[in-house]
């Protein structure tokens, strides 16, 4: 294949991705995870810290009043995570003028939970696994990354998500399809060619980059991700994700040759 006729390839499947996204976006299987996470507050930085301190495996937490509402009952015995909560008192009796608008607030010690530490009905997953074959791509991607001097390791991941790149070292969920693993690897790989090399970008940009690699070169080999999930789960605007074509096509044009070298020399 032409060199042109790759960019060509990479750039229609950019637009695919970001149509796909858009449409995510009201499908039901996105909104009604959407609607499961809002039910669990945002901490401020000095409460992510002592959640992370007290349990620095916790993945989702809440008051043993909002478990229960979820259908889940904190386990006899666990021992709650300190966190300051907010307190607000009317300031009616120091200036009753404008008392609405007045107050006074202060913080107490409460308790969450994370999920770990109850029992009852499952979490709703994330809808972002690739369930599908990955077309004797595995081992394939597992040389390439071991080739690129990045040590890959298989592990029981907590959370939602199913991969982690550190720089030089990439952990994916070993519970995960082949297809799945596929598309894990590719996503974290182009973290470690993208972000890992001091080019600093935020967290959605990096998450955007990283994902639009995957689908691209997943597509390119006939895999299904749910890439287009993923990126309406980080409500990654359309523009966006054609806006960082040049760093994506970069990347995903490399791994396309790579894979496609090995594929042609089996």
């Amino acid at each position: 294949m032409k060199a042109s006729d790759l960019i060509k390839d990479v750039e229609l499947s950019l637009e695919d991705l970001a149509t796909l996204t858009e449409e995510a976006k009201r499908s039901e299987e996105v909104l009604a995870y959407l609607d499961f996470t809002s039910k669990f507050h945002n901490y401020s930085f000095y409460n992510t810290l002592s959640i992370f301190f007290h349990c620095p495996t916790a993945t989702h937490v809440a008051g043993f009043a909002t478990w229960k509402k979820l259908g889940r009952h904190v386990r006899k015995g666990e021992r709650g995570i300190p966190i300051l909560a907010p307190c607000f008192k009317r300031k009616s009796e120091v200036d009753e003028e404008d008392a609405d608008e007045k107050i006074i607030s202060f913080f107490r010690v409460v308790y969450v939970f994370d999920v770990s530490q109850t029992e009852g009905e499952e979490l709703p997953e994330a809808p972002i696994t690739a369930n599908c074959s990955d077309k004797g791509l595995l081992p394939i991607l597992e040389e390439i990354v071991e080739k690129r001097g990045v040590s890959l390791s298989y592990k029981t991941l907590t959370g939602s998500h199913h991969g982690t790149s550190y720089g030089g070292q990439i952990d994916v969920d070993d519970r995960l399809e082949s297809g799945g693993k596929v598309a894990v690897i590719i996503h974290e790989l182009a973290h470690e060619l993208l972000h890992q090399n001091g080019r600093r970008v935020s967290r959605k940009q990096a998450e955007t980059e990283a994902e639009a690699v995957s689908y691209v070169v997943s597509a390119y080999f006939g895999l299904k991700t749910a890439s287009a999930n993923y990126l309406a789960l980080w409500n990654v605007p359309k523009d966006q994700i054609t806006d960082s074509f040049q760093h994506i096509h970069q990347v995903a044009v490399e791994l396309i040759r790579d894979i496609q070298s090995s594929l042609n020399q089996a």
